[in-house]
């Protein structure tokens, strides 16, 4: 193939193209060579006009005559040994005045619209950037999502803010009643909240969202993306059945990464299962928010290395646009008393406050099957609180007196205790209540991981502070 062979192309009405600005001696550089140039018109020695479009909105370039002032030419190269576009033309845009006016100072990407006879070259945002511009003018503000109140409790113990909160209880096959609002009430029942979002993570508009956070500025994004899917307590045959009927939350990772996307939080973390992290959904996860740019970390804790007192292993991904050092937490202390004498178990039992069920069926099946949890008096430690604990199922936390031979029942008022707990659930009823503690996050752990996050902003500000970034 040679320079003169002619090569029929079906001509779109409009293409587009990202390219990187270079640098250069004079300082940046941008220029255009592609195929698409002389598709619409810009064939060698032509002549063009470059103008600006507005201060930091790009520039339009317009084939004009070629006795037009102020004009000139679109470059050409020969390749005779190429057989792709061996006929480059191409657009060398050099002018640091137009350059600096058309594009930020933190623009290192543009985007290239091609119409016949027009050039249009605009920004593209630098994420970097923008998150740093965004946590400069944060004062911690934070965006929650998937949140009945819990950790934003610990979040505003530890000097973050909730300026919104994402929460929407899913309807279950079990419910008889609509329980979306629960969540929302509670946790605005315990915190302040400038956005209340009382909307499915999975149904929603994000950019309506997003307008009606334009005037926010974002510190941190937390997520608790809903973890049956990836629990080892739901059976595998109910995973494959939510599956076929729509109801899986499988794939709410999408959303997570749509909203962190839109939004391009400064620091985001996701609490979730540790299965989570290791499965096609987590990996996903970690491999976009390394390609917005987010340095990432993640770990599995056991609540009982760091103050718990219950065996919850949850897993944690910290992802930051930050310029701070970040360290996960490290190992404190075990918990050396039994249980049952830090409790009081002996007081709670003759209150009434726990329920003697030693013949109930659903506790001698648990004991039958061996699925039955037992919280003893030399206990150290709890077993996992679940999301199911107040149906009593065989598979709940039940206490046992080996003294007397008694087996007991959990209060919603024990079970936030053994989690660390400390907040109101005066807005919802006992069954919620209880939903909310089986899912929720192991306090003192969770305190601990906000501990590191604060020092990172810490460091981070510094840093800024200081122009070292």
């Amino acid at each position: 193939m040679s320079a003169n062979n002619t090569l029929e192309i079906n001509i779109p009405k409009v293409a587009t193209k990202q390219l990187k600005l270079q640098n250069c001696n004079a300082g940046r550089k941008l220029v255009v060579s592609t195929n698409w140039l002389i598709l619409f018109g810009f064939e060698a020695h032509s002549r063009v006009k470059e103008e600006l479009i507005g201060k930091g909105k790009g520039i339009r370039i317009t084939l004009v005559d070629k006795d037009e002032a102020n004009s000139k030419k679109v470059y050409t190269r020969e390749y005779k040994s190429r057989r792709n576009n061996p006929l480059e033309t191409m657009l060398d845009i050099r002018s640091q005045t137009l350059i600096n006016d058309a594009f930020p100072e933190d623009t290192e990407t543009v985007h290239i619209q091609f119409t016949y006879g027009e050039v249009l070259i605009t920004p593209m945002c630098n994420r970097k950037a923008a998150a740093i511009k965004q946590f400069k003018k944060s004062n911690n503000e934070c965006f929650v999502a998937c949140s009945s109140g819990v950790d934003a409790v610990s979040m505003v113990k530890k000097g973050f803010k909730i300026e919104t909160l994402l929460e929407y209880r899913p309807h279950e096959k079990r419910d008889k009643n609509d329980f979306s609002e629960t969540g929302a009430l509670n946790a605005i029942a315990n915190v302040e909240v400038n956005h209340l979002i009382n909307e499915d993570i999975m149904n929603l508009d994000i950019e309506r969202i997003a307008k009606l956070c334009s005037k926010s500025n974002y510190t941190n994004a937390t997520f608790s993306i809903q973890c049956d899917e990836f629990s080892n307590v739901k059976a595998k045959l109910l995973k494959d059945s939510a599956l076929d009927d729509g109801t899986s939350s499988l794939d709410m990772v999408i959303d997570a990464i749509n909203i962190v996307s839109k939004f391009n939080f400064p620091t985001v973390l996701v609490e979730n299962v540790p299965n989570f992290f290791t499965s096609d959904a987590g990996k996903i996860l970690m491999a976009r928010l390394n390609r917005l740019g987010y340095k990432t970390y993640w770990d599995k804790f056991d609540a009982r290395d760091y103050g718990g007192l219950t065996s919850r292993v949850r897993g944690y991904l910290f992802a930051t646009m930050l310029p701070g050092n970040f360290e996960m937490p490290k190992p404190t202390n075990k918990n050396e008393t039994p249980i049952w004498e830090l409790l009081n178990f002996d007081e709670r039992i003759a209150s009434g406050e726990l329920r003697d069920i030693t013949h109930t069926s659903s506790l001698q099946d648990g004991l039958k099957t061996g699925r039955a949890r037992l919280l003893k008096r030399d206990s150290l430690f709890s077993p996992t609180v679940l999301k199911s604990q107040n149906r009593q199922a065989k598979d709940s936390l039940f206490i046992h007196d080996e003294v007397n031979d008694k087996y007991y029942f959990t209060s919603n008022k024990l079970l936030s205790e053994l989690m660390g707990i400390e907040m109101d659930f005066d807005a919802v009823g006992g069954t919620i209540e209880s939903e909310i503690i089986g899912q929720s996050i192991e306090v003192p752990l969770h305190e601990q991981l906000l501990d590191s996050i604060n020092l990172h902003i810490m460091e981070s500000n510094q840093i800024l502070l200081n122009k070292l970034f």
